[in-house]
């Protein structure tokens, strides 16, 4: 495949007219003039379009698509235990399928090429996300309600250890879900399968000052205690933290991924991102499910990271290069992956419509992607492979009916 005429930023700048050659599932060359490896090669003109890297949503529940503007405007906890919870208990391998379809199909116009999520039916999800194109770390969730999910566990890691697309994880829900005796058993199966741990940390006030009054410790403390902390941890949310629980989640490498948009719906709070940025965390960014959000846009995450930041400590903090970096390179980082514009990167990129008018002026193009972004993605590979090409997307209105059947057989009373 060659990518023809692309433009690129380098170091903020937009460089203009340059190819990008893949060959497999990596990029082989960028630069000019360059030609397509093979004779029949697919060429794509990119003439006006910006090349950016594959985008990662950090955390999401991708089936539960098929319940956005189900259970708007209410708090977390009656949330679950009133609405997602009940309806979820409905919930068949063919809605999940449907949903994780349409999830990935909205990740796909939004230029994002890997997700990590957490929920269930995750050979299903596997499935899915594989027909689909793009990447999934992907971990059944753990609660100690469900029981029967420990057992699917193990089997799960072994089945897709080896698939390119799929990285199978370990998901316990949270500290207020799970037993001592889950988390240890989940810590143990991510450490024999050498795989990351999905955790939401943190979350509501309510969580952590129950937590602390029957435990004396902050959710971090036990969750370090415990063992259950470091670089292949994924850890939710993380709103409500102690000086000290920053240092830890910063000294033991650990990977917060910051939902804002969920965060401010849900009335959570707002998680402080600037102190773990100065701590040396990383930090990264999801959407959390649609039920909480209510779409899969890294780049409205992007700009509402960094507006609820600079509501609370002024308009310096956060600024565009530290918000798509948390999009991009903090991400990668995260969860393992090589992606980038530059030879011997996975060929996950998208292109993006320049002549959209919200990149007009030409000025800033990394403020644009960050402050303006309103649509535009024209182009998403993932893998070396197109999964979508000048806005179009094979099979698009089948996925959407299936998602609409869905919706209404779990919802009817």
């Amino acid at each position: 495949m060659l990518i023809k005429g692309a433009s690129i930023l380098q170091n903020g700048e937009l460089k203009k007219g340059l190819d990008i050659q893949i060959i497999d599932h990596k990029i082989s060359a960028v630069g000019r003039e360059l030609q397509a490896p093979e004779r029949n090669d697919l060429i794509i003109d990119a003439t006006g379009k910006l090349a950016i890297p594959g985008l990662v949503n950090g955390h999401t529940h991708l089936a539960m698509t098929l319940l956005r503007g189900y259970a708007d405007d209410m708090e977390l906890m009656p949330w679950l235990q009133e609405k997602i919870w009940p309806i979820e208990a409905k919930l068949t391998a063919s809605d999940i399928r449907a949903g994780v379809r349409l999830g990935c199909l909205e990740l796909i116009r939004f230029g994002i090429t890997c997700y990590n999520d957490m929920y269930y039916f995750m050979d299903e999800t596997a499935r899915a996300t594989r027909e689909m194109g793009i990447r999934g770390v992907l971990s059944g969730v753990l609660f100690d309600m469900r029981p029967e999910l420990l057992a699917e566990v193990e089997p799960f890691l072994r089945r897709w250890k080896d698939d390119p697309l799929i990285r199978p994880a370990v998901g316990p829900h949270a500290v207020y879900t799970c037993s001592e005796e889950t988390l240890l058993r989940a810590k143990e199966l991510a450490q024999r399968y050498q795989a990351a741990l999905h955790i939401h940390l943190s979350e509501t006030r309510d969580e952590v000052d129950s937590f602390v009054n029957q435990s004396h410790m902050t959710p971090v403390e036990y969750l370090d205690a415990l063992g259950l902390l470091g670089p292949r941890t994924a850890a939710a949310h993380c709103v409500w933290l102690t000086p000290s629980d920053i240092r830890t989640l910063a000294e033991l490498q650990v990977n917060v991924i910051h939902c804002p948009t969920s965060n401010l719906k849900l009335a959570s709070g707002i998680s402080p991102v600037d102190r773990l940025l100065d701590a040396g965390a990383n930090v990264c960014l999801g959407t959390d499910g649609v039920s909480s959000n209510n779409n899969m846009s890294i780049f409205s995450e992007m700009k509402m990271a960094a507006l609820v930041q600079k509501g609370n400590r002024g308009p310096t903090i956060l600024p565009a290069a530290q918000v798509w970096k948390m999009a991009t390179q903090n991400s990668y980082r995260a969860f393992g992956l090589d992606i980038g514009l530059a030879p011997g990167s996975l060929a996950d990129l998208a292109l993006i419509d320049l002549s959209r008018p919200w990149f007009s002026p030409e000025s800033n193009h990394l403020s644009h992607l960050v402050y303006s972004m309103a649509g535009g993605v024209d182009t998403t590979i993932c893998n070396g492979r197109v999964l979508m090409e000048n806005g179009i997307v094979p099979g698009e209105a089948e996925i959407l009916e299936d998602a609409q059947r869905s919706f209404e057989r779990l919802t009817a009373s």
